[in-house]
Formats: structure tokens, sequence, C-alpha cells
């Protein structure tokens, strides 16, 4: 079931709806060398098999570390979701054992590696995420339709391999000293030759990745678009460029050029390119279900923020005015007069300075909508809203000081 505007068909954001009573078979894939992950690994499988669910594992952690569970068989085994223990790179992974082009199963992605995009959740709290995604038909559980890319590699016009990537695939000059020449086409029309260090075709999940620090824009993972960022390029003017998520995307290494380059997919099964060599990129038919804790791109949103500390303010009076207008809105919407209280701090302090209000705790910091709020918090809210009236946060000023216009 769809939660976009079916009228824009878009079909990125969905829900998760499970058929014959419920999901039967939960495929586990863990970060590799960690300790940490091996033993939650094992508990949220003993876990599943007490809900009845039938648990797989990777084969090689079948063979060294978990026999008693089965190992997973791509082309055999029917999942129905699979669980995602490590940080980006473990999805980047997952995603990889799925070699053909048909259609994935749900991913819910737990937080044990480092900076992660893809992980929303925490692995303390599986078990009530877990119950959530199995009893998906009484409560909605979102997901975001991933998009991935079809790279088929090409040399002298015969097609020598294909990969599927989630994030990126890079063309990059490899080992060599000079820059990379290679001639860009999208939907048949050459559109550019690009000289530079290297030239990333990335998905909106991979414009936090790589193309993010090769100076590209930010996309959300429901935006349906193809980010083409060049690395180091030799013209200041060649800026990324972000092209319709339907269009052919052709790398193409000229017979000309000066050296050979790199290929990698996902940073994976890197590749030498010949000369006369090139790089078709299509949207792959099935994109990646990623489970989401919030409704739509909100998990994507609050991981710019907290991760990238995307436009946190420098200024810390800044969240404090907020917190206040927050605060001082909801209370007023309570009917409670404001107008009245803040004539406390129009009270000078001596030194020429006014007060100004200090955060409220419970209302300013948490997200409390108005109706939710209780007559006891309405209360205490204002009894803490006159006290930071009273307290104050003076800001002294001199008499001649410049003024900055910031």
């Amino acid at each position: 079931m769809w939660a976009d505007n079916q009228a824009l068909k878009l079909q990125r954001r969905a829900h998760i709806m499970w058929d014959n009573g419920g999901p039967k078979t939960v495929f586990i894939v863990k970060k590799t060398g960690s300790a940490k992950t091996t033993a939650k690994l094992k508990e949220i499988a003993l876990w599943l098999h007490k809900q009845g669910i039938r648990v797989l594992v990777e084969r090689p952690v079948h063979r060294t570390e978990f026999p008693e569970f089965e190992a997973f068989d791509a082309e055999n085994d029917d999942v129905d979701f699979c669980v995602s223990l490590g940080g980006d790179g473990t999805v980047l992974h997952l995603t990889s054992l799925f070699v053909e082009d048909t259609p994935l199963p749900p991913v819910i992605s737990f937080s044990m590696g480092t900076l992660g995009f893809l992980t929303p959740f925490d692995a303390g709290d599986f078990q009530p995420c877990l119950s959530r995604v199995l009893a998906a038909n009484q409560d909605p559980v979102f997901c975001t339709l991933r998009t991935r890319k079809r790279c088929e590699v090409y040399w002298e016009g015969q097609l020598q391999r294909v990969h599927h990537v989630l994030n990126e695939c890079l063309v990059d000059r490899g080992a060599s000293p000079n820059m990379v020449q290679l001639e860009a086409y999208v939907d048949g029309h050459h559109i550019t030759t690009v000289q530079a260090d290297g030239l990333i075709i990335a998905t909106p999940s991979g414009s936090t990745a790589y193309s993010l620090s090769a100076g590209g824009p930010m996309v959300a993972p429901s935006v349906p678009g193809t980010l083409l960022t060049p690395i180091a390029p030799h013209s200041l003017s060649f800026r990324p460029l972000v092209v319709p998520e339907s269009s052919e995307i052709e790398i193409h290494l000229p017979p000309s050029a000066r050296s050979h380059a790199r290929a990698s997919f996902d940073g994976r099964h890197t590749l030498r390119m010949l000369r006369d060599s090139s790089i078709r990129c299509t949207t792959s038919l099935c994109a990646l279900p990623m489970i989401n804790m919030g409704y739509l791109d909100r998990d994507w949103y609050e991981g710019i923020v907290q991760k990238l500390k995307w436009n946190v303010p420098i200024r810390e009076t800044d969240s404090a005015d907020i917190a206040a207008f927050t605060s001082r809105n909801l209370l007023r919407n309570k009917g409670v007069d404001t107008q009245s209280m803040s004539a406390i701090a129009s009270k000078s302090d001596g030194n020429g300075s006014r007060n100004q209000p200090e955060v409220i705790g419970p209302i300013g910091k948490n997200t409390v909508s108005d109706d939710e709020l209780t007559a006891e918090q309405v209360k205490e809210a204002v009894q803490q809203y006159k006290a930071s009236l009273q307290r104050g946060i003076s800001e002294p000023t001199t008499a001649g000081a410049p003024h900055s216009g910031r």
C-alpha cells in the first residue's frame, strides 16, 4: 500500500503488509569481526525462534559461528525480511548478496557500526522494533524504496559484467598520477568531457556518502534522481549535476585517453577500465525497501541533523529562542496569559541589559503537541516559564562597541 500521493506516481514510500498471517523466514547479516554484533545476532535469532520464525545467516557465519542456524541460499530461499547489524557498509554488503535484479525483501537495520544513514534503529530496542514489524498488518510500518543502479561494464562494445549498486558507481584515475579523461553521455547525448580525478554516479542514498565528500548535494531518498559528481575537476565551473532517474548514463574511456581508469561499485568489485571501455548506468527494476522509524523521509532529515550537524546553529541562543517561542505558543493556546508574565522580562538588571527568557524544559525541549498537554504539565510549564523570566539571561552591552551584522 503506497504512502505517497498516487496521482504523482512516485511510488517511493510505502507501508508494509504481510500475506498469509505474517513473515515466516528472516535473514540476519552482521558486521564481520565484531564480538558485539555476533552476540546480538544470537540474541535476536533466539528471540525470533521463539516467535516461530525460521532464521537464516550467511554461509561463512553458519560454518564458523552458528551452525545451529541455516545458511542463506539466494537462489532457493524465500526471505520475508532481513535484519542488518552494523553500519551502512553492512547494509551495502547485504544488498550485494542479492545478485539478480529481482524483488528484494524489506530490511530493518540496527546501528552497530560508525556513522550511518541507513541504520536508524537502536539494537538495544530490537524486541519492540521487531515486534512491530511482525505485527505490520495491525500497526502500519513505513518503508522507503531505495533506488539502485544497474551498472553494465562494456569493453569494445561487448558486455563484460553487471553490478547493482545502492550508493554509487565510481570511475577514477586509480594509481595513475594523471587526471582521467572520460566522455559522459546522458540518454545517448554527449554532455561533457570529464577531466578530473574521477566521477561519481550516485543514487539519492549515495548522496550522503562519497558524493557528499566530493561536494555533491544531499538528496532525500525518495527523490527520483541520479547525481553526477566530479572529483577534483580540472575546470572550476564543473559543478555536480542531478539528472532524471529514468535517464541512461554512459561513461566512456576513449581510446585516446592518456591512461587507464579504475571503477568500483559501492566500494567493491574494483576493476581496471581499459581504453575504449564504458559503464552504462540505468535504474534497477527492483529497489531496496528500507524500514523506517518515522513517516516518509523523517528518518533521513533527523540523520543529516544529528549525524552531519547540518545547519546546527552556532549561537546557543538560537535554540533557546525557538524553545521559548514554542513554549509560549503552547501556553497561549491553553489560555495562559503569557503577556502579563512577560512583563517581568522588561525589568532592567541594573547594568543596562534586559533579561532574556530561558529555555522551558518539558515543553521547549520535547516534541509535545498542544493536544497532549495535561493540566499538570500546563501548571508546571507556567511555573517554569515565570521562573525563567525572573532569572533571565543577561547580555551586557558596552557603549561604542562595534555591532556585528550577524
